[in-house]
């Protein structure tokens, strides 16, 4: 939470949107937004920006709501046809587990991206080590963001601490207030091994 998750998904689906050769009004893109409690916040920040945004509440998509979420990802992949769907989980999910769900139950192919806050990672760590190890698993994409509030021996002590975690994890680092390149983009989408067809990131 407040890793900047909503400012890289943002860009995410703008950039999903230019390389489907459409735009918003198309609904090419999907974005399900999962929050722990009554209200939606974020999801004024994506309605501000012309996304139309689906909320689940009342608990965390890999546990407590793991049927709702690919009942919700089955709804919207019929009612919409999107060439993308993207899940915005809560800070406190297991992205491994949402991946599963959606890949065993609904047949479709996954990917995670796990963003991490450079300023606040060893913080957190030292909290909570088993969570956030378990968050990093199975991921092949993790973005390091917050880069411009650290210094450049601090990201790299949060890359190699991250790597402990996952040694296969490609790590990025980003500061999320600047635009994220098609470039770069394309740079993770294919050391994650998607290329083309209907994903859900």
């Amino acid at each position: 939470m407040g890793s900047g998750k909503t400012s890289v998904l943002m860009q995410l689906a703008r950039y999903l949107i230019e390389i489907s050769h459409g735009n918003k009004n198309e609904k090419k893109v999907v974005i399900i937004e999962n929050e722990i409690g009554t209200a939606g916040i974020d999801n004024l920040l994506l309605e501000n920006a012309d996304f139309t945004v689906k909320n689940l509440f009342a608990g965390c998509a890999c546990c407590t709501s793991s049927a709702k979420l690919t009942d919700t990802v089955d709804y919207l992949s019929k009612e919409y046809s999107p060439e993308w769907i993207i899940i915005e989980a809560t800070g406190l999910a297991f992205p491994s587990k949402i991946k599963s769900a959606v890949e065993t139950e609904l047949g479709m192919q996954a990917m995670t991206i796990i963003v991490v806050d450079a300023k606040r990672w060893f913080r957190l760590l030292g909290a909570m080590e088993n969570f956030v190890s378990e968050q990093l698993k199975d991921t092949k994409s993790v973005l390091v963001n917050k880069i411009d509030l650290v210094g450049e021996t601090t990201v790299e002590k949060v890359q190699e601490s991250i790597r402990k975690y996952n040694r296969d994890a490609y790590c990025y680092p980003v500061s999320a207030t600047n635009e994220l390149s098609a470039g770069f983009w394309d740079d993770l989408f294919e050391k994650a091994g998607i290329l083309n067809g209907t994903r859900t990131p």
